[in-house]
């Protein structure tokens, strides 16, 4: 599994709430997808970071779909995706 990160630049701008609402509707799609780990606990103490996990062959979609969701939100302007081997993206 591949750790992908998903930071706020300025999570006080942001607002815990939305960085919060954001987090559970990414929970909401891939919680039946068996190729990610993401909890939802881990979501709901996020203050600057929400964290989960992919296959290693999954992680490019993993990625994409979250980068929609993030648009959805509107918070793909105030975050970066950072994927475990220290690549950026957004």
């Amino acid at each position: 599994m591949v750790t992908i990160h998903i930071r706020f630049r300025d999570w006080q701008a942001s607002g815990i709430h939305r960085i919060r609402n954001f987090g559970e509707d990414l929970w909401r799609t891939f919680r039946d997808n068996k190729r990610v780990s993401i909890d939802l606990g881990e979501i709901d103490r996020c203050v600057d970071e929400i964290t989960f996990s992919a296959r290693g062959s999954y992680v490019r979609r993993a990625v994409k779909e979250a980068e929609v969701v993030m648009r959805e939100h509107m918070v793909d302007k105030e975050s970066e995706i950072v994927v475990e081997d220290g690549t950026a993206q957004a």
